[in-house]
């Protein structure tokens, strides 16, 4: 970005602090709908400018507000990632849950982050992403409660490491739902499944 660019955003930025909240709100609509629109177009130094005007205009903004915002970005493909990274922490499922679930722009060091620092709802949120690679669904199955556990094991589209499959494997031993879940998987490791059947015997 330029330092012109970079001097703008940073004077927009200073004036969107002094404005009411209400104020701030109105304008954030109003970018959101522009954001919408022309996403798919934008180059990527766009998509980095609104990302931080967006980003200023979210503060102190309230709950129903974020949501709908949330609401709006979670199926983007091209979206502001810093304001989306943002919106995957809030405490508020409403907020964050659509992100969590549908968003593919974060990156696995941040649903990591949510998934062992958040609560099981916004673990469950994570546990029905359409794709989940190793290094979150080993974090949901460490983290989980057993409601999560079991949604990312139904999933189709999660990948598990060894050392995840190994720990699924010994709890379907105390949760027979779980091991029936695990019997329908094709990926289990094949020195593993004679302990599974075990498991469902």
């Amino acid at each position: 970005m330029s330092p012109e660019r970079q001097a703008l955003l940073a004077n927009l930025e200073a004036a969107f602090a002094r404005l009411a909240a209400a104020q701030r709100l109105s304008i954030l609509r109003e970018v959101t709908d522009m954001f919408v629109t022309g996403a798919a177009q934008f180059s990527s130094e766009q998509i980095a400018a609104f990302d931080s005007i967006m980003k200023s205009l979210i503060k102190d903004v309230d709950t129903k507000a974020l949501a709908d915002l949330s609401s709006r970005l979670s199926g983007l493909e091209y979206a502001p990632v810093e304001v989306m990274v943002r919106l995957s922490y809030d405490n508020n499922l409403a907020v964050a849950g659509p992100i969590l679930e549908k968003s593919t722009v974060l990156a696995d060091v941040d649903l990591v982050s949510v998934a062992k620092t958040k609560g099981q709802g916004h673990r469950l949120a994570i546990a029905g992403r359409s794709h989940i690679r190793p290094l979150v669904t080993e974090a949901l199955v460490e983290s989980g409660d057993r409601a999560v556990v079991r949604k990312v094991t139904a999933n189709a589209g999660a990948e598990f490491s060894e050392n995840s499959f190994v720990k699924l494997v010994n709890e379907s031993r105390k949760d027979q739902d779980l091991a029936g879940l695990m019997a329908k998987r094709s990926d289990v490791p094949e020195e593993l499944r004679p302990f599974l059947k075990l498991a469902l015997a």
